[in-house]
């Protein structure tokens, strides 16, 4: 029986060391496996940023020859209502596709309590969506959803297109005889004036009279029109009417002029925004815990609201979530990148040289905080990001002391972490640290040249 007792125990301790083994290898498969999917779903998403189905801003365009008019000059405040969107925000929607910060922002434009797990950042990406609204695999094509519809159609986005302007006031012009007498059919729809008197605007127009094709615009003319000026229509963002046409539009003369007597309306796709954040959940199998999770508030339709929705939890584990932004705010030929001008080519045979636009590549990374913050300067020119991502099992390891110092950020020059980037837990859950880069596809691929 001694005999028998001794090798009871020492079977019964084996099962219990490898149950315990087996436990904790699961458990950190599993931390992995959240870490990479957490790694995954952003880089999926940075990497659409800036997509805007075909349409490119003129301050980003290597093809423009004047001086950009749609610059962004402020930082956008995910939750602002969409009632209060006017000509600027929207600029600065399209302009800054990635933004950053420390603290979530607020507004009434943000739908559900926002409650931000200490130490981490908040993320915002912004683009199209790669498939067509409507299509197979696609978004449903929903009454009073945003969306944004690129025009490919020359006589609608090239400079000389043009419905005679036959009055305007500060933030009105009435538009030529050929437009549409149906109300609303413009709203939404981002007007260019590319010559004549007050060129080089952007607006957006809010309301359209379809009896006295009397467009309003959201933010006044900054210089008023008159019958010589040209505009073009290089995109809509909207809820409910969508004008734009692809490349077989048929007008008047060549290239066809305004209106158009046919045409395939353009393609629209979802406007997205995706709001990333780590917010703390009760651990099902102990209340008393709580568990780090990634979270997402989308922009949709909901109840009738256009609205960054409540967040709805993605991935679970994630302590620590920093984002540095890489910033090409230096041309290829060492000049700094200046927007109020035209681009300057070194050789203005060639073009292959500008001297006043980035280049594509990151020239320093930086991370926007609230004692810091990163202006709209510093985000238009945003073409990586390097992602620093600590994941923390969700139940504690008794037997386990985690007495790493972590460093969650960009190391110094010499190599060395900053004190403000390290991070010593000192407690009983397991961790593991991600660190990637990923690259803003559409941004930076705009900007380079041979």
């Amino acid at each position: 029986m001694t005999i028998s007792l001794v090798i009871m125990g020492a079977l019964v301790a084996i099962f219990v060391n490898s149950s315990n083994t087996s436990r904790e290898m699961a458990k950190a498969n599993a931390m992995i496996d959240n870490g990479r999917f957490v790694i995954q779903l952003l880089e999926n998403d940075i990497q659409h940023a800036g997509y805007w189905g075909g349409y490119v801003p003129q301050w980003d365009d290597l093809t423009a020859s004047v001086a950009p008019g749609d610059v962004p000059t402020a930082v956008p405040n995910p939750c602002q209502p969409y009632a209060a969107w006017d000509t600027n925000y929207v600029n600065s929607l399209i302009g800054i596709p990635l933004q950053t910060a420390d603290t979530l922002p607020a507004g009434a434009g943000c739908v559900g309590a926002l409650i931000q797990h200490a130490g981490t950042d908040v993320l915002v990406v912004r683009h199209a969506e790669v498939c067509v609204t409507g299509a197979a695999n696609c978004n449903t094509d929903v009454a009073g959803a945003l969306n944004m519809q690129a025009s490919k159609c020359s006589a609608e986005q090239n400079a000389g297109s043009v419905w005679t302007t036959v009055n305007a006031t500060s933030n009105t012009v009435t538009l030529g005889t050929g437009a549409s007498s149906a109300n609303g059919a413009y709203v939404g729809m981002v007007i260019h004036t590319t010559g004549g008197t007050g060129a080089g605007q952007y607006r957006q127009i809010s309301a359209y009279n379809g009896s006295t094709h009397l467009a309003t615009v959201s933010t006044p003319w900054t210089t008023g029109l008159d019958s010589t000026t040209t505009y073009t229509f290089p995109y809509t963002l909207g809820t409910s009417s969508y004008p734009l046409h692809l490349r077989d539009c048929v007008g008047t003369g060549t290239p066809p002029t305004l209106p158009l007597s046919s045409g395939t309306a353009a393609d629209k796709r979802k406007f997205i925004s995706n709001l990333y954040y780590v917010a703390d959940y009760p651990n099902p199998d102990d209340a008393t815990q709580l568990v780090p999770t990634l979270v997402r508030s989308q922009l949709d339709l909901s109840g009738g609201t256009l609205a960054q929705q409540a967040p709805v939890p993605l991935i679970e584990g994630v302590e620590a979530f920093k984002i540095v932004l890489g910033i090409d705010n230096v041309s290829k030929s060492g000049a700094a990148v200046d927007y109020t001008q035209a681009i300057v080519w070194a050789d203005p045979n060639n073009l292959v040289l500008p001297t006043n636009r980035g280049d594509g590549a990151p020239d320093q990374y930086v991370r926007c905080t609230t004692t810091t913050p990163c202006n709209a300067a510093a985000l238009i020119n945003v073409v990586a990001a390097k992602i620093y991502l600590l994941m923390r099992d969700r139940d504690v390891t008794r037997e386990f002391k985690d007495t790493k110092t972590y460093c969650i950020g960009e190391p110094n020059p010499d190599g060395t972490c900053p004190a403000v980037s390290q991070y010593t837990p000192n407690d009983h859950y397991k961790r593991h640290l991600f660190v990637t880069g990923i690259r803003l596809v559409n941004v930076s691929g705009r900007r380079e040249t041979p």
